[in-house]
């Protein structure tokens, strides 16, 4: 049921609530979802046939799974005439689990093998819990997670959602992810759970799903036909980039149940990440990419990373996060200040850095001179949810949509409110520089570009896929989606001047990874694998291929103005044509 107008229902055991077509979060499968403040409300899209299958009864016995990683239903959402229409449950806020893969977040975050460790044995609790209570989860696949984080020093903890899908007493379950398959279990069983949550968790560890890479004898699409084959990521032979990470950040006993799941269709209850036993582990190889490729660019360090304090992440306006939280200008070679937040943002406005940033509560901004490196706290009496940064400019997440922020002179330095772009809050994911509207069916980007304008494009290729990663810059943009199956594709918009056609290229991913630069002067530098640079124009459509020994997927691109940077191993060098 996709909602037209406002319209109220009655939430059992709470009372009355009325929806709007604002509040709309996302449609798919067998229902809309609707949020509103810390309530979201699920619509069946066919009411006849909640009640045919007697998904009242289903959602009731469902809300006594008390577990706090598990969001249940709390109870029916019933319309005007006391029939039942759907349920109600709790908001969660949360990292999509896909996100967690990625090496970006991760050194963004601070994110560690012992994190990703806690957040495993989490998951680990929950399906044994689901277990306990004759349940059987069948399609916990990566987007039906979500990772909790509270702050560095805390354990992140996951929360599972879509629990409406489990197969509990008399209610079977017959979809499941392709991706996290049992092909080997006959059924959705307690094995199935364990394998599909192991697919999971090795990309947790690793980044990348165990029946990718390059393998001789399959083609990077045959997914389907490696899990049926059991030739997984420990078959001998098996090619990975270096932007997968090494297994022996596995916990070892765990690492070895991996191996004997995916590569021996062994289907045991898996240890926790915890067990300390003793064994003595085969040692994990990791075969990676071997090419003869001379060196071909130039590479200059411009930060050494200190053992305590690496750099995580590159703003464009040459500023670069520490992970104590300093910011270090890369020009002038010195500290300038500090931020709480690893999301916070910089930008260079005027002979100042406009720094916005969160101190736990709200979101606080503040500019730095960049000459005398004087601070200067700025008030906004604005409230907003996230924030929004499009190279060199500052948006906020509002009520009202997409607001930017400027810097202005009045006697001494003023925060103040520029123009608002409309966007729907509950239904638009925003990512690095664009958002991601998916309302009623319907897919657009609400894309920044030039100096003082902002886009609403409609990009029907997207329509039916999940984003878990974009990037925008000058005339380009690049989404991460993954489909139906499991399978991740990367689409890339080479954006018309105006912003108002678009020309694209789609193919498939090995892991949600989205690495590439944008150059103001309009060039994106894109590493796809070990050795292969992509420099594109988008204006032009201009693809030049560079092949050298040192480039690697590990290397985390970035730009600082025209010049394309990157961090590895807590360092920041440049890179450029010789």
């Amino acid at each position: 049921m996709q909602l037209s107008r406002s319209t109220q229902f009655t939430l059992e055991g709470k009372g009355v609530i009325t929806l709007t077509p604002n509040d709309h979060v996302a449609t798919g499968g067998e229902g809309s979802i609707y949020r509103k403040a810390g309530t979201v409300v699920k619509l069946y899209t066919d009411p006849k046939k909640m009640r045919k299958d007697g998904m009242s009864e289903k959602v009731r016995l469902l809300s006594q799974l008390d577990h706090p990683f598990i969001v249940t239903p709390k109870g029916i959402v019933l319309g005007s005439r006391d029939e039942p229409l759907g349920f109600y449950m709790n908001w969660v806020e949360g990292e999509p689990l896909s996100r967690i893969f990625t090496n970006d977040f991760r050194q963004r975050e601070g994110f560690t093998d012992g994190n990703a460790s806690q957040l495993v044995d989490g998951m680990r609790q929950v399906v044994l819990f689901a277990h306990d209570h004759d349940a059987i989860m069948v399609d916990a696949n990566e987007l039906n997670w979500l990772c909790i984080l509270h702050g560095r020093r805390k354990s992140p903890e996951p929360r599972v959602i879509d629990v409406d899908s489990w197969a509990i007493g008399r209610w079977p379950a017959k979809v499941i992810m392709p991706s996290i398959r049992d092909y080997h279990t006959q059924g959705f069983t307690h094995a199935s759970d364990w394998f599909s949550a192991a697919v999971v968790w090795f990309q947790i560890y690793t980044g990348i799903h165990p029946y990718k890479g390059g393998l001789d004898g399959y083609k990077p699409a045959e997914l389907e036909r490696r899990m049926k084959d059991s030739a997984s990521v420990f078959t001998p032979g098996v090619r990975l980039n270096h932007a997968v990470r090494d297994f022996k950040c596995i916990p070892a006993k765990l690492r070895m149940w991996f191996e004997a799941t995916f590569q021996h269709g062994e289907r045991t209850i898996p240890p926790s990440p915890f067990d300390t036993t003793t064994i003595a582990p085969k040692a994990a190889v990791v075969s990676r990419m071997v090419s003869m490729v001379t060196g071909l660019l130039v590479y200059d360090r411009l930060y050494l990373a200190s053992s305590k304090d690496p750099a995580v992440r590159i703003f464009p306006c040459g500023v670069v996060l520490l992970q104590s939280g300093r910011l270090y200008d890369l020009a002038a070679k010195r500290v300038i200040g500090t931020v709480k937040s690893p999301a916070s943002e910089v930008v260079q406005a005027d002979g100042y850095w406009l720094v916005a940033d969160h101190d736990g509560s709200d979101f606080v901004f503040s500019c730095i001179n960049s000459t005398s490196l004087q601070k200067q706290e700025l008030m906004l009496m604005l409230k907003g949810h996230r924030l929004v940064r499009y190279e060199n400019r500052l948006f906020l997440v509002t009520d009202q949509g997409l607001t930017e922020l400027l810097l202005k002179h009045l006697g001494k330095p003023i925060l103040t409110i520029g123009q608002t772009w409309g966007a729907m809050l509950n239904s638009t994911k925003w990512l690095d520089g664009v958002g991601v509207q998916q309302g009623l069916g319907a897919t657009y980007l609400i894309a920044p570009f030039a100096d003082k304008a902002c886009a609403h494009v409609r990009v029907k290729e997207l329509d039916g896929f999940t984003p878990v990663a974009a990037k925008a810059g000058n005339r380009f943009i690049a989404v991460m989606c993954v489909d139906a199956s499991g399978e991740y594709r990367k689409f890339e918009l080479s954006m018309s001047k105006d912003y108002s056609t678009y020309k694209l290229w789609q193919g498939g991913a090995e892991s949600p990874e989205l690495n590439l630069a944008i150059l103001p002067k309009g060039v994106a530098a894109i590493i796809v694998e070990d050795t292969k640079l992509h420099l594109f124009v988008p204006s032009s459509s201009t693809l030049k291929k560079v092949e050298d020994k040192d480039i690697t997927t590990a290397m985390i691109l970035g730009n600082w103005g025209d010049t394309v940077v990157y961090l590895q191993g807590g360092n920041v060098w440049s890179v450029h044509m010789k």
